[in-house]
């Protein structure tokens, strides 16, 4: 059996299928899910039955078939290049070193802004990097981590971690009222939460609705007042109905490898206010075009962003410059990237 490709990943989120899918449709890949993750998802967050490539899913076999598995694919099967999906588990490890560094490359999803990259860890991430030739990376903030962890291969920058479900673009239509703002993800520290809560407890004649569950669950409700809302967890096919009903999202997280949720809202005509370490910013969002950037590190930052995002000029000129955005192109130039 020869394979373009080999991916060896996590698990089978819907955004990595749809990509996998469509390089697939370029490329024979086959893909190896090992099915290691730290957190919980929405039921609908894997979904098998849409992949259309040949894979394999690890999640059930034991950590010893897993790695015979992977000895056994490495030497039944001839391929031409390894993609492999970073470097924190074993099974990735194992394949970096069977595998020659010239078919070797890293999919590197870990930002400058949350990865160690001095001391023991950071020395641990370089030696893995010297078995790649090449990195895959979403954004700017990947490309400096591999510069700080002295990556010397070559670097293909991809402006996405996989392929959102693209709705129809809506056309434009000026809103004459700014009020009810979105927050959609998890509920975890990271995400700056509380002030998010405390900024909008402070604006009582805005709305904060959030979408999503997680370990904050109830420390977040006990401090906020009535006009947040909690939605808790929703169907990801129906987060578009969400998107188009209310006026702005926001992301305020402390450190975001990416933040595909950035990309659904803009695909449904949402402004955005994302912090300034929200990896797609760049990228993505364009500071005053389709969205404002705050500085996550600046106290009022958030606050000021919020209150500048209800000045209708403002509001409704970012709204028109998303209606313009082409997002099925901007995802066959992720594509573009891994199979040309």
């Amino acid at each position: 059996m020869i394979y373009n490709k080999i991916i060896i990943t996590n698990l089978p989120a819907f955004y990595k299928i749809n990509l996998f899918n469509k390089i697939a449709e370029k490329e024979k890949i086959f893909v190896v899910f090992t099915g290691r993750t730290a957190e919980l998802r929405n039921n609908d967050f894997f979904k098998k039955e849409l992949i259309r490539f040949n894979y394999i899913d690890l999640r059930d076999k034991s950590k010893i078939r897993r790695h015979l598995f992977l000895l056994k694919l490495f030497y039944t099967v001839n391929y031409k290049e390894l993609i492999l999906g970073g470097w924190d588990e074993s099974l990735l490890w194992m394949a970096a070193f069977i595998s020659p560094k010239k078919k070797n490359s890293v999919l590197v999803e870990s930002s400058i802004y949350e990865s160690k990259t001095k001391g023991v860890k950071g020395k641990i991430k370089s030696f893995f990097l010297k078995r790649a030739h090449c990195a895959y990376v979403s954004g700017r903030s990947q490309i400096q981590l591999l510069k700080a962890l002295g990556f010397s291969g070559a670097i293909k920058k991809t402006k996405g971690v996989g392929l959102f479900n693209i709705q129809p673009q809506p056309s434009f239509e000026r809103r004459e009222m700014v009020k009810n703002f979105l927050y959609v993800g998890r509920l975890s520290p990271e995400k700056n939460l509380p002030d998010l809560i405390r900024c909008f407890n402070e604006l009582p004649n805005l709305n904060l609705h959030i979408v999503g569950f997680g370990p904050l669950d109830k420390d977040l409700k006990a401090i906020a007042l009535q006009n947040i809302k909690f939605h808790g967890s929703v169907n990801n096919q129906q987060l578009h109905l969400y998107y188009q009903d209310f006026d702005v999202f926001i992301l305020p997280s402390t450190s975001e490898v990416w933040g595909l949720v950035v990309e659904e809202a803009l695909n449904n005509g949402m402004p955005v206010i994302v912090s300034n370490k929200v990896g797609c910013v760049e990228e993505v969002v364009i500071d005053h075009y389709n969205g404002l950037v705050f500085n996550v590190d600046v106290k009022y930052s958030l606050q000021d962003t919020i209150l500048q995002m209800t000045e209708l000029n403002i509001y409704n000129r970012l709204r028109y410059n998303i209606s313009t955005m082409d997002f099925s192109k901007i995802a066959t130039e992720q594509v573009k990237v891994y199979t040309e």
